[in-house]
């Protein structure tokens, strides 16, 4: 009985992809392609991460890359994103892959941004998939912020920390420019937007143990009215939706990837009885998990 593995640390991922090139990395860690592509396996089966990813390819064979339930053919030059939880997996990996490689824990930008301000980056929200082209003119400013990072990354200067910091966050907000261009004519964004994102982050994380809006509510020090009222007024949809959506998330990621029994994975998603998480998942998808696996 297999599942899909989750990487705790930056090393436990290099470790599975067969490198130790990342053995003493904490809570960030970046590398070129040019350093670890002849040690990617061509092919990879599907895996998770606890930490965050942004990436970005120069050039290279296009390969089949899978964010969730969604697969690309990569272009020329792009940007991956990956939040702590998602599945993604590739195929195709040829030896001539240019870039960066760049992955950071919630932790080491916590002076920059709370925990809960990275998920307001829309191309770190778990339900999307999220690897776009990238025209020359921004490739080469990120080619920037990514050479700065590096070569200060691995430089023994004193303030070399404070500078991959500021790099990165400008990274960041470069990738939101480009989400929103990308997106174009995306809603304005209310005050409210942080206690959704507070939500989202939350439901994320203790979705198979915490199961109520007012459980959340309690954890976000407000009443469990005015959290619905927001993410009402916000999303258009009520609060529960938003756990009831991360368990089909979790659902599709198991009868997906994994080859737990149906029972299994209801059991592993805290159903009392086979029946309920059947009802539960054809209620909100239409089939039954049997039919969904097919």
């Amino acid at each position: 009985m297999s599942q899909i593995p989750i990487h705790k640390t930056i090393n436990e991922l290099y470790e599975f992809l067969g490198s130790d090139l990342a053995k003493n990395a904490e809570a960030f860690h970046i590398a070129t392609h040019e350093q670890i592509r002849e040690l990617l396996p061509s092919e990879v089966k599907p895996f998770r991460n606890d930490f965050f990813e942004i990436s970005i390819v120069l050039g290279g064979t296009s390969i089949e890359y899978k964010i969730n339930q969604k697969t690309f053919k990569t272009p020329q030059q792009y940007l991956v994103f990956n939040a702590p939880g998602q599945v993604h997996k590739w195929s195709g990996i040829k030896g001539d892959l240019s870039g960066y490689v760049m992955f950071f824990k919630p932790e080491f930008v916590s002076k920059l941004f709370q925990e809960r301000a990275l998920s307001n980056f829309p191309f770190f929200n778990i339900y999307e998939a999220n690897l776009f082209e990238v025209n020359e003119e921004k490739v080469g400013q990120l080619h920037f912020y990514y050479q700065q990072i590096f070569d200060n990354y691995y430089s023994q200067s004193s303030s070399a920390n404070q500078l991959v910091k500021a790099n990165l966050q400008a990274i960041l907000w470069q990738c939101n420019q480009l989400y929103e261009n990308k997106n174009q004519a995306l809603p304005e964004k209310k005050e409210t937007d942080g206690i959704v994102a507070r939500y989202r982050h939350l439901v994320n994380k203790h979705f198979l143990s915490v199961s109520t809006v007012n459980e959340y509510a309690g954890m976000l020090n407000i009443t469990p009215n005015y959290l619905s009222q927001i993410i009402l007024q916000t999303l258009g949809i009520n609060a529960k939706s938003i756990i009831d959506d991360r368990i089909i998330l979790e659902a599709d990621y198991l009868l997906t990837y994994s080859d737990f029994s149906i029972k299994e994975i209801g059991y592993s998603l805290n159903f009392d009885e086979p029946t309920h998480f059947t009802r539960f998942f054809k209620k909100h998808k239409g089939v039954t998990p049997g039919s969904f696996r097919k």
